[in-house]
């Protein structure tokens, strides 16, 4: 998209003012709670996104230790940090602007598509179809988001399955029945968002409420971090 969609020097331009504008801004937007309702932006979106991220943070630490195996702490919480920030940054520079670029050059009425339609499905395709190979590049994002899923998932189960367990041998993998119960009835609530007439709706309603009761639970797995990091640390210096 950004080398084949015909306006790389505006996206990337662009991408920079970005960065500028959220290094400026990060900390009033994030606290913004818009108390006259004149967007209800902060609602909608901010407080999800947060609240969206909280949900998640239960599940992907634990698979992104289980797969860093033979890594440090530091490697690990760095390397996290680095290729999530890059890969979100990047995502978002090149697909956003190049969206918007076609707006603002008049080259294609996203904006229109979407009133008169109502679909952002439409609006996507729409999108593609300006870009060389379309249907190259239709097909590479199919198989993008079932490697995304899938990965997604296998987190998702290994986390839920470990947690199945009153007591689980270190280095020992939940039982594959576990894992493939697990990974059936998460696949129920996906499934169901498709067929609701609201899924985005439900999606934030879902990941608000669920966000209060994780949030103390992350506190709670910080303080038994160090805790547990404490102990290993003065555990290593008697052994020395």
């Amino acid at each position: 998209m950004l080398i084949g969609g015909g306006q790389p020097r505006y996206i990337i331009e662009t991408g920079i003012t970005a960065l500028g504008n959220l290094a400026q801004n990060f900390i009033a937007l994030s606290t913004w709670t818009d108390s006259l309702r004149t967007s209800s932006f902060p609602q909608n979106w901010t407080i999800f996104y947060w609240a969206y991220w909280m949900v998640w943070c239960v599940a992907t630490p634990f698979f992104i230790g289980t797969i860093s195996k033979g890594r440090t702490i530091r490697q690990t919480i760095l390397g996290g940090y680095f290729y999530g920030l890059s890969g979100t940054f990047t995502s978002f520079i090149i697909l956003g602007n190049h969206g918007l670029g076609l707006q603002v050059t008049g080259k294609l009425d996203l904006m229109g598509l979407y009133e008169r339609t109502g679909d952002l499905y439409q609006v996507i395709l729409s999108l593609m179809e300006t870009l060389p190979l379309a249907k190259g590049g239709l097909a590479l994002l199919a198989v993008s988001m079932i490697a995304f899923y899938a990965t997604s998932f296998d987190a998702l189960t290994m986390v839920a399955s470990t947690y199945s367990y009153k007591e689980l041998p270190g280095g020992a993998e939940p039982d594959k029945r576990m894992r493939l119960f697990w990974a059936v009835l998460l696949m129920l609530l996906p499934i169901a968002l498709i067929f609701s007439d609201s899924s985005m709706a439900s999606l934030q309603s879902v990941s608000i409420i669920a966000a209060f009761p994780i949030g103390l639970i992350i506190l709670l797995i910080v303080a038994s971090f160090f805790k547990d990091a404490r102990a290993y640390l003065e555990e290593q210096g008697n052994i020395e």
